[in-house]
């Protein structure tokens, strides 16, 4: 399939259906809570780094999100306007229709929840092998023989 690649503003009933299939996936909650930026927040990350030193270990990831989503809050609007525009764009309000249907069944919100829980524990039990690769790689690009 390819995109519907529509530039007109979204009939009424196509902006609801993109509202559901953002709620419906996780999506919207990602742009009301600044969840592009956790990977920030916690041990290693950026915002989490620069906590002064005596920030108490348990409360320093609340901390750095605190900061992230008083920094994101005035261009909250930005993801959100990106969000719905590329929905849009990308599909035709009959795919929406049977996406937004199928996200809102049982068997919808299982996959979904099945998804995250699938990518969270992957991602845990290939963390030292992605430590590798990064290692490996940081070896091959100082060499200059990864070109």
């Amino acid at each position: 399939m390819t995109s519907a690649m529509n530039l007109e503003p979204p009939s009424p009933s196509k902006a609801r259906l993109i509202g559901e299939f953002l709620r419906l996936s996780g999506i919207q909650r990602q742009i009301d809570e600044a969840g592009f930026f956790d990977r920030f927040c916690g041990p290693g990350g950026a915002v989490f780094e620069v906590l002064p030193p005596d920030t108490l270990y348990g409360q320093a990831s609340e901390t750095a999100r605190n900061a992230v989503r008083t920094a994101y809050e005035p261009h909250r609007c930005t993801w959100q306007r990106e969000y719905n525009d590329h929905m849009n764009w990308e599909f035709e309000e009959s795919e929406l229709e049977e996406i937004v249907s199928f996200l809102g069944s049982p068997a919808g919100q299982h996959y979904r929840e099945g998804t995250l829980r699938m990518n969270a524990y992957i991602a845990t039990n290939t963390e030292d092998l992605v430590e590798q690769v990064v290692r490996e790689a940081c070896i091959l690009a100082s060499d200059k023989r990864a070109t």
